[in-house]
């Protein structure tokens, strides 16, 4: 989808700032927006209200971003997306380092507005993931894994497939509602290295929960949740020359 390659979306500009300076801090910005939105609405301590706020707010990002950067706000996605062909690789790493610092900056701000003890409340931990109580850790894997599939193979055959598909946006958005939603209490659902580090940074400051315990499980799974999307998309559901076997 032109959407999700700047190279294309830029006309194949030659400026480094058009190929690289202002995709990267389309997703800088819009991750700072997400995170710091995503944090704030734990507090409310409603799944519906967590989930709708994440999801919302990704498919408003994407409308709003999605034709500077391609709206991914998620190294899981530009992993997806770049193994897919959606991506150059060098434009991809940028990415990853505009998303993580994005993350710390929004966490930051949840952490300069909340009040403390509200910040410090167990069901809130800054917005921080942690495991849900007695869940094992290398199921909390696969489960991160499988969310973050269903959101990586959504853009892939919503936003990568079809470059013309307007309702791509608010598809992303609701398969970030239906993870949350499936997935809050176990995992918290995060499919979003940088949704969970930004915060685990901020939070490290207090100490009274160990967010670093299980943090490996907010990375390891979404990696795997991108890739087998992106070999199930290139392998099978791909269309046209798109398609791994078609290519050669």
């Amino acid at each position: 989808m032109t959407e999700l390659d700047p190279l294309i979306n830029h006309g194949g500009a030659d400026s480094i700032y058009e190929r690289i300076i202002r995709p990267s801090l389309a997703e800088f910005f819009g991750t700072i927006l997400f995170v710091f939105i995503g944090c704030m609405s734990v507090q409310t301590g409603d799944v519906g209200s967590i989930a709708l706020s994440h999801g919302l707010t990704i498919t408003l990002l994407i409308i709003g971003l999605g034709k500077v950067s391609g709206g991914h706000f998620n190294p899981a996605v530009t992993l997806g997306v770049t193994l897919s062909g959606g991506n150059p690789v060098i434009l991809s790493i940028f990415y990853f380092i505009a998303q993580l610092l994005g993350g710390m900056v929004g966490a930051a701000f949840v952490l300069a507005v909340l009040p403390e003890a509200v910040y410090k409340d167990t069901h809130v931990n800054g917005g921080a993931h942690t495991l849900g109580p007695g869940v094992d850790p290398g199921w909390a894997v696969m489960a991160e894994g499988i969310f973050t599939f269903v959101l990586v193979f959504t853009v892939l055959m919503t936003a990568v497939d079809d470059n013309n598909n307007k309702l791509a946006p608010l598809a992303i958005g609701f398969a970030v509602v239906v993870d949350i939603t499936a997935g809050a209490q176990t995992t918290g659902a995060s499919m979003n290295p940088a949704r969970s580090f930004g915060p685990a940074v901020a939070y490290s400051k207090y100490g009274n929960v160990n967010v670093w315990e299980h943090h490996y499980v907010y990375w390891v799974g979404p990696a795997c949740g991108a890739v087998v999307a992106a070999v199930f998309y290139k392998m099978l559901f791909s269309t046209g020359n798109r398609r791994l076997y078609s290519e050669r």
